[in-house]
């Protein structure tokens, strides 16, 4: 628990509460912040833990990283290593420069069928807000049945990796190229096909053009 705690305050105090202003914009949720950074350095970490999770859930990747720090030592919430895994993955997914060790850490304490029970709901959310429109969940997707689930689902990440490219994002293409490399071609005709599901206009669309 000690070495938890050392990092916390190491990774929260140095240099934290400024990159969480640059990635809110908002006074409030930077004020909340340092509150939040309060709370650890004075131990109190229900407090902590409760202003870290309205954070987290905001999508600001510090404080879903330090929530996950909470969650895997114990404080301020019973241990739970699921719940860790959760917010270090969405801390990932959102470019924390270090979750990705968090997340390796948690990967050694729990079973494949947790980890894959953490990816298949995230992997659920995403579909959600991705299928409404949002561009980056394309990419996270991709991460998510690459990287997070224990035996990686190619076959979606191509489908989802086709329609970052298609909106234009960066990297996509090179990404798509190096998981068509794990797909025979006729799984990669079937998903290009599997594309259309989620990128061609509906047939009412079509009659209005």
């Amino acid at each position: 628990m000690q070495r938890y705690f050392l990092i916390i305050i190491a990774l929260i105090c140095f240099g934290h509460i400024t990159r969480a202003e640059n990635h809110s914009q908002s006074p409030k949720l930077a004020e909340e912040f340092a509150i939040a950074v309060k709370n650890v350095e004075s131990k109190n970490f229900l407090e902590a833990v409760r202003s870290f999770d309205n954070l987290a859930q905001s999508g600001l990747p510090e404080a879903q990283f330090n929530l996950s720090l909470l969650h895997s030592s114990g404080l301020g919430t019973p241990k739970n290593y699921k719940t860790a895994l959760y917010w270090s993955w969405q801390a990932h997914l959102n470019d924390h420069p270090t979750a990705i060790n968090q997340v390796n850490e948690i990967f050694d304490l729990i079973t494949e069928a947790l980890r894959d029970t953490v990816a298949n709901q995230i992997i659920d959310e995403l579909l959600t807000i991705a299928k409404a429109g949002d561009q980056t969940s394309a990419l996270k997707l991709r991460k998510t049945y690459n990287d997070l689930l224990v035996a990686p689902d190619y076959q979606s990440a191509y489908v989802w990796l086709s329609i970052a490219q298609a909106y234009g994002l960066e990297s996509a293409s090179e990404l798509l190229s190096q998981v068509a490399d794990e797909l025979t071609l006729e799984e990669i005709l079937v998903q290009q096909e599997n594309c259309l599901l989620y990128t061609s206009p509906s047939p009412r669309d079509r009659t209005r053009s």
